[in-house]
């Protein structure tokens, strides 16, 4: 079962019959934390994949991501969404240059 965060982030919407996991709606706050954090690091969802190529989740993919972002996709396992967040929470600000 989701964190509180998701659960108030995420509805049901569909169940897997063949793993019985459920995928849920991609709340605007959710999906507002992932740009921010994207912007924030300035890596991109296959930068973040490339970074931790030995520990992401098999189903996951950068186009997964990337249609998150866009609204192609509105739905996902809350799993797939909180390993993107909790991956992006520890990456490094990205320095701008000054001039």
């Amino acid at each position: 079962m989701p964190n509180t965060y998701f659960s108030n982030n995420f509805s049901t919407i569909e169940e897997s019959s063949v793993t019985k996991r459920y995928k849920y709606k991609i709340g605007n706050e959710v999906l507002d934390r992932i740009k921010a954090e994207k912007m924030r690091t300035g890596t991109g969802a296959r930068g973040l994949l490339h970074a931790m190529h030995h520990i992401y989740p098999p189903e996951l993919s950068g186009d997964m991501i990337n249609n998150w972002i866009s609204g192609r996709t509105k739905k996902a396992y809350w799993e797939h969404v909180n390993w993107v967040l909790e991956r992006y929470a520890i990456l490094p600000t990205k320095h701008r240059k000054t001039t």
